[in-house]
């Protein structure tokens, strides 16, 4: 047996071999609260000189204050702490999809790993068998879904790792499935047009203009107010939203960039007052049936919809016309390729969509901007003449 003593004369391990494998035991000393002796075991070791490594570089992080002690806890047990760690710090939205990922994908399926085995191969294992058989009733999941619940897995395994729980976050090695780029679909200003011409008449047509003008997202459109709404200088302010979580969420833009001012042109702010106006009138015939909730876009009782059924009636709504179909989230995308199509800066486009910066907007229509910088240089290239 061999046995290795720090410099410092503190901490002391022992190598042995034991029933065909080469195993070190590292004494850490007293453990003050309890008064029991604790050591750190480890076997499995090949070579001697493995667990000798092995045992050198556990007395290195010791020393070097990097030492994650293992342990035989379960996945499920570690990511039910984490959920709870996290209430107070995130939005509800956010925990709740976080309580979804982590109850229905994670732990039926690799929640019975030891916190301390995960690695690589079991995570790509796991991924595959969430593309083929992860989805509700054993159906499929996209890629995207999957790297979505991988993300979320990442982030509680980045804090075992500041916990020092693990070594080193185990996701970071493994590889996700690959992704097909979704083309982005969007309207021309054809479209567009023909679209509006089609339910001007409708009562919901200030809520498809506004959107198709500012791009708005969903949730945003379902929080606005009236207060954020200031008609006389054509703007609006995006402060609330009204989310889907479990139940409907009321709460501020996620993030810094969604809490923005947002120009309307004239046609957008007729519109609106025209709105106003109707809505006045709707909550005199409804009388006391009428509630106030101070929303912009309400039913005819006052009462602010459904975030899903904003979505079916646009549905409905694109149904009824001749134009190509297209998604309400689509309706954003159409709003941002046609502002960029007249020219707008691509700065302000960011602004208005609330994207954090440029580069966001720019990843989403690179499409976009790839052919105007090509019809740039075939007007630069007209410009500077033929050259032979």
């Amino acid at each position: 047996m061999l046995r290795l003593i720090p410099e410092d004369g503190e901490l002391r391990g022992s190598i042995r071999k034991r029933d065909g494998c080469w195993v070190f035991v590292l004494d850490l000393g007293t453990d003050h609260a309890t008064g029991a002796r604790r050591q750190l075991y480890r076997r499995g070791f090949k070579t001697k000189g493995q667990a000798e490594r092995a045992l050198s570089e556990a007395l290195s992080e010791i020393h070097r204050g990097k030492f994650v002690r293992p342990t035989n806890g379960a996945l499920s047990d570690y990511l039910i702490g984490w959920l709870e760690s996290r209430r107070a710090d995130l939005r509800p939205t956010t925990l709740y999809g976080y309580e979804k990922i982590v109850t229905k994908r994670i732990v039926p399926t690799i929640g019975h790993v030891k916190l301390s085995e995960l690695d690589a191969v079991t995570l790509e294992a796991w991924y595959t068998q969430l593309l083929t058989i992860g989805g509700s009733n054993g159906g499929r999941l996209s890629a995207k879904t999957v790297a979505n619940i991988a993300g979320v897995l990442s982030a509680a395994l980045s804090d075992a790792v500041r916990l020092k729980l693990l070594r080193h976050n185990p996701t970071a090695d493994a590889r996700l499935p690959r992704r097909e780029a979704r083309e982005m679909t969007a309207w021309t200003e054809g479209e567009a047009s023909s679209f509006l011409d089609s339910v001007r008449g409708e009562r919901l047509y200030p809520l498809w203009r506004l959107v198709l003008a500012t791009g708005l997202r969903r949730g945003e459109l379902c929080g606005l107010r009236w207060s954020d709404v200031d008609l006389e200088s054509g703007r609006l302010e995006v402060a609330i939203t009204r989310v889907v979580a479990e139940e409907v969420v009321i709460g501020s833009p996620k993030t810094k960039a969604g809490a923005r001012l947002v120009a309307l042109d004239a046609g957008t702010v007729a519109a609106l007052a025209a709105w106003r106006q109707r809505q006045a009138e709707e909550r005199l015939a409804a009388g006391p049936a009428w509630t106030d909730h101070g929303v912009v876009f309400v039913d005819e009782l006052g009462v602010p919809p459904h975030p899903e059924t904003i979505t079916r009636w646009w549905n409905e709504a694109v149904t009824r016309t001749a134009v190509r179909r297209i998604r309400l989230h689509d309706a954003r995308h159409t709003a941002a390729t046609l502002a960029l199509r007249a020219g707008v800066p691509l700065k302000v486009v960011t602004q208005r969509l609330g994207h954090a910066d440029v580069a966001v907007t720019m990843r989403v229509y690179q499409h976009v901007t790839a052919q105007d910088d090509r019809a740039a240089a075939e007007a630069l290239g007209r410009a500077l003449g033929d050259v032979l």
